[in-house]
């Protein structure tokens, strides 16, 4: 071909061989339906080798300084917290005892509930205190339908007792608690309650036998 015709080339043809190839491009990029460019394969590797190296890598990143800051604590609002309700057992005082008095001890028989009540004694309620001059009884009884009823006895006793050596015992036919009173000195008492102090205890001494 001669020069002059080389020269004659058409120029659709020539812009059109200047026209930059897009078919690669469009291979390796797509696009979102917003118009962004989504993360290549690359991109996404990169992400997640950064995430496991900060969690594999606590020690080496607390080296550094780079940790993450600890969560502020909250305190939680009083009015969250859910009150549970107990119902108050009423107490009530022994109305019915009688005793006896004995050479060594003072029997005390108290009467746990009336007998046409239907109440039944809580034998694993019953607690006893005792002192040198009083003593406190504390038992629970509980009628038919489950109710239950907190009794106590507190008495002052005119004469000084023995506290280690006093005791309860529970009759079974009659369900009464019988309390055992150790004397601190063998003598006749002549009332239960009273207001013992140790001037009476002196005075309860046995005299001693003449020669």
């Amino acid at each position: 071909m001669s020069a002059a015709e080389q020269s004659t080339v058409p120029e659709e043809k020539v812009q059109a061989d200047a026209q930059p190839d897009t078919t690669t491009t469009a291979t390796t990029t797509t696009t979102t339906d917003a118009g962004e460019a989504a993360p290549t394969a690359s991109a996404k590797k990169n992400k997640a080798n950064s995430y496991y190296y900060w969690h594999g890598h606590e020690k080496e990143r607390a080296k550094l300084g780079d940790v993450a800051p600890m969560p502020t604590p909250h305190l939680v609002s009083k009015d969250d917290t859910v009150s549970v309700t107990v119902p108050v057992v009423p107490t009530v005082s022994v109305s019915k005892y009688s005793w006896c008095d004995g050479d060594k001890f003072v029997s005390v028989y108290v009467e746990t509930a009336p007998p046409a009540s239907g109440e039944t004694l809580e034998e694993s309620s019953i607690e006893a205190t005792f002192t040198r001059n009083s003593f406190k009884l504390l038992f629970s009884t509980t009628d038919a339908s489950g109710k239950k009823r907190t009794k106590q006895m507190t008495t002052r006793l005119s004469k000084r007792i023995d506290a280690e050596r006093s005791s309860t015992k529970v009759k079974p036919k009659t369900q009464e608690i019988l309390i055992k009173l150790a004397k601190k000195v063998p003598s006749v008492w002549m009332d239960l309650e009273g207001n013992a102090s140790d001037r009476d205890s002196a005075e309860d001494e046995p005299l001693e036998k003449e020669e």
